[in-house]
């Protein structure tokens, strides 16, 4: 039996001829990551505070300026893809496909072990087998639909998904029969359920997000057609609920739906989420005109264990929801009221 390894290299035997050839699978210097040097598309304009339809301010030489929001379509930027193609009739018998396909996972495997020795800038945890779980990777597994809720659909891990979050829900002290939640597939997916919710809570309702807030927030906006105010943020990356409370006060006749950071994406910042309800009750919004949704992806799980910190929110009593990205157990979390949000989300939207 010819190893993987070896194919790359080893000659192989021709049984069309019964003569022993060397056949190079793939060129020496194929790189399934490389791409294009050449320039790419044009960067769609900083996303700014909404003016009107599809308008945005941008800065431009100093001056603020109005312009159309663009559009632009990517392009495939690859230059050594894979031909697609189809086994020949004798495929069976030569064996040149299967070792065509076995030499590109063996390549492509050396490019994934070289490319993880100088993984940086993602706060991943790289340290990870998933080989106990080898045994369950013949099943068609799925949770579709409310995991609280028993499925037409036998083949799931139900089980699992609540016991994870029966446990992350008692690590932030949250009781048992008070929330909903599900594990979603990443932080973004965490950010469009919760803002959704909001929008369905309040359909007229603003959202308001600082400017250092995940771009996903603002994908959100665009996807719900909401409004959506940006707020400025401190040297430290929180939320100026100073300028916060002025653009609550520029629109007080709409419900509010909140985006707070725990942890932001560039400067780890927390938003201080009691302040920022505080500046809520100032501004005249009672809690059942207000809606706040938390992206923890980065800090959502390690709060709990900063003592400094412990008393993240001590005001129990907003609608809220919570999602937490997990890159210690690659998974993401979300979480959310019970009272509001269960009569949208089991009908429509899992």
């Amino acid at each position: 039996m010819v190893g993987t390894s070896e194919l790359m290299e080893s000659p192989f035997l021709d049984l069309n001829n019964g003569s022993s050839v060397v056949e190079k699978i793939l060129a020496e210097g194929f790189n399934p990551a490389s791409v294009v040097p050449e320039p790419l598309p044009p960067v769609v304009m900083t996303n700014g505070e909404d003016h009107g339809d599809g308008e945005e301010e941008v800065v431009v030489g100093g001056n603020i300026k109005i312009k159309k929001r663009e559009i632009v379509l990517g392009r495939n930027v690859h230059t050594t893809c894979l031909a697609v193609t189809e086994p020949d009739a004798n495929d069976e018998v030569t064996g040149d496909k299967d070792a065509f396909m076995a030499s590109v996972l063996a390549r492509y495997r050396k490019t994934l072990l070289e490319k993880t020795k100088y993984h940086l800038g993602y706060p991943y945890n790289l340290d990870f087998d998933y080989g106990a779980l080898g045994q369950l990777q013949h099943f068609s597994i799925n949770n579709l639909g409310d995991p609280f809720i028993e499925s037409n659909y036998g083949v799931h891990s139900r089980e699992f998904e609540v016991g994870v979050l029966d446990w992350f829900a008692r690590l932030w002290e949250i009781e048992k029969e008070e929330y909903w939640g599900y594990i979603t597939n990443c932080g973004t997916e965490g950010n469009l359920h919760g803002i959704l919710v909001g929008r369905e809570v309040f359909p007229d309702g603003i959202l308001y997000a600082s400017k250092e807030s995940h771009y996903s927030v603002f994908k959100a906006a665009r996807m719900y057609r909401m409004d959506c105010v940006k707020i400025a943020t401190l040297v430290s990356g929180e939320i100026d609920c100073s300028d916060f409370k002025d653009k609550l006060l520029v629109n007080k006749d709409k419900p509010a739906i909140i985006n707070v950071n725990i942890g932001t994406t560039v400067k780890g910042a927390v938003d201080d989420l009691d302040l920022v309800i505080q500046t809520l009750e100032e501004s005249g919004f009672s809690h059942d005109r207000f809606y706040i949704h938390c992206d923890g992806a980065l800090f959502g799980l390690m709060m709990p264990f900063v003592k400094r910190v412990s008393n993240f929110c001590t005001n129990r009593n907003a609608n809220y929801s919570v999602c937490f990205n997990l890159d210690l157990l690659s998974i993401v979390c979300y979480f959310t009221s019970r009272l509001y949000h269960v009569p949208f989300i089991i009908e429509d939207y899992i």
